[in-house]
């Protein structure tokens, strides 16, 4: 029997997006899904909201809750992680004490301090989990959402699971080109590689017809001052983050090819927007701050989850994210094809083999299947090294349990390299070390005297 367990199911709104999606695939009604939290009470409210969308449309639905992850694990076939350690008040400290520094960024959850220490508040977790997986359900394949994304999928590997990493950036970017196109959804045909959140769509194209140099134009047109474009912002105008695209228009102009992340977070990844508030402010004038909107949200969580609740007791759709399709696939379903996180395994020729990249696969029967990319062009190749080389120093550090190592993985942050000397790059990993202790793992804590 097929059995997938979510772990992290007390979260607000993707546990049961994603159960809304099983609900969709007749391959998986006989599934056994088990949410699994350290919150007995918000799994319990996930589980009672899913049976409500089940009920509403007489699909079975199959749901075991627990606190016990021993329990959640044994007879596992897929595991979908999409908890976050520490919550909201290591999120906190993950981006103001940065911004003490001048180093200002809006989710910090992919690389920069924030996704260092998202990253070793984590790695506990995944030494626990992984020591009960290879127990209990040694060929479970999980299924990462968690974030930061390339980190936490090459130290999942590291600790010998079966891992594939899934992000719907790809997707929304996908349909962010079709909006500045003009066309209808899913008419874009496209090819996207790199590393997650930096994925470069290669080729770009609709009923048979390149449109690289039209998104081109239309991006000089709308927002680079030296074409007439004015980075407009008005409410409707693209509602994906406000129809602010000024910085991926910069980056294809300067690289030639678009970035599969907003704005927002693509200025996060680079050294070139976010030196000053004055040019923050010219390439992205609304602000969008994930910090604000996790605060403002909290406290008014069982009203969230009830306002999914009835959109999907009113329309059940399949959301897009990959996570129940790839599920599908795998037990006999449809084959699915989409974006997956995983070790470059020769799939990039020109990015290093211990990198974590995000390339197309096919996913069937036989398993999830990468697709050979060949050679990125250079420059685009050159920016992801940038990349690449914090998230696996970051990595190597914890593996080796070295937090000398792991302090220098911040100054490989393009961002923060740009804007903070050495000396204070040492002392803003380490208060937030000192800020984090709780989460740390304790060789962590020893060596850094907390």
């Amino acid at each position: 029997m097929t059995r997938i367990v979510i772990t992290g199911a007390g979260g607000m709104t993707f546990p049961l997006t994603l159960i809304a999606d099983l609900l969709t695939m007749p391959e998986l009604q006989g599934a056994e899904v088990v949410l699994h939290d350290l919150s007995l009470e918000r799994a319990a409210r996930t589980a009672r909201a899913a049976q409500a969308v089940a009920d509403a449309h007489a699909r079975p639905l199959q749901l075991v809750v627990t606190t016990d992850r021993r329990e959640a694990l044994r007879g596992a076939t897929h595991l979908l992680l999409t908890f976050q350690v520490g919550g909201l008040a290591a999120y906190r400290s993950d981006t103001e004490i940065p911004r003490r520094y001048g180093v200002d960024c809006v989710a910090g959850d992919t690389l920069g301090p924030g996704g260092i220490m998202r990253f070793v508040r984590s790695a506990p977790a995944f030494e626990d989990l992984a020591r009960d997986v290879l127990e209990l359900c040694p060929e479970a394949l999980v299924l990462n959402y968690t974030n930061p994304m390339a980190m936490n999928c090459l130290y999942l590997q590291h600790l010998g699971l079966r891992v594939v990493g899934l992000c719907h950036s790809v997707p929304t970017s996908a349909r962010v080109i079709e909006e500045l196109l003009g066309l209808d959804a899913g008419k874009l045909r496209y090819v996207a590689a790199g590393i997650n959140h930096q994925a470069w769509f290669l080729t770009v194209e609709a009923a048979g017809k390149d449109l690289r140099d039209d998104l081109r134009d239309v991006l000089r047109a709308r927002f680079l001052p030296e074409y007439g474009g004015t980075t407009p912002w008005t409410e409707g105008d693209l509602a994906y983050q406000g129809g602010q695209e000024r910085v991926r228009a910069e980056l294809l102009e300067t690289f030639g090819y678009f970035l599969s992340e907003s704005s927002h977070h693509a200025s996060e990844y680079v050294p070139f927007f976010r030196r000053s508030p004055e040019s923050v402010k010219a390439h992205l004038p609304r602000r969008w701050d994930y910090l604000r909107g996790s605060l403002n949200v909290a406290g008014q969580e069982d009203a969230l989850v009830s306002a999914t609740v009835a959109r999907l007791r009113a329309r059940l759709e399949c959301s897009g994210e990959f996570g129940m399709r790839v599920i599908a696939a795998l037990v006999g379903g449809p084959a699915a094809n989409v974006y997956v996180n995983v070790r470059n395994d020769g799939w990039i020729a020109n990015l290093p083999g211990d990198a974590c990249v995000e390339v197309s696969a096919l996913v069937n029967e036989a398993g999830v299947h990468p697709t050979v990319v060949g050679r990125l062009p250079g420059g685009c190749a050159g920016l992801n090294l940038t990349g690449i080389a914090l998230q696996t120093a970051a990595v190597e550090a914890v593996i080796r349990r070295d937090c000398a190592a792991l302090i220098g993985a911040f100054a490989l942050d393009p961002l923060t390299a740009s804007l903070v000397e050495l000396p204070a790059i040492r002392r803003l990993a380490s208060e937030l070390l000192a800020a984090q202790a709780t989460w740390l793992p304790s060789w962590l804590r020893t060596q850094a005297r907390l």
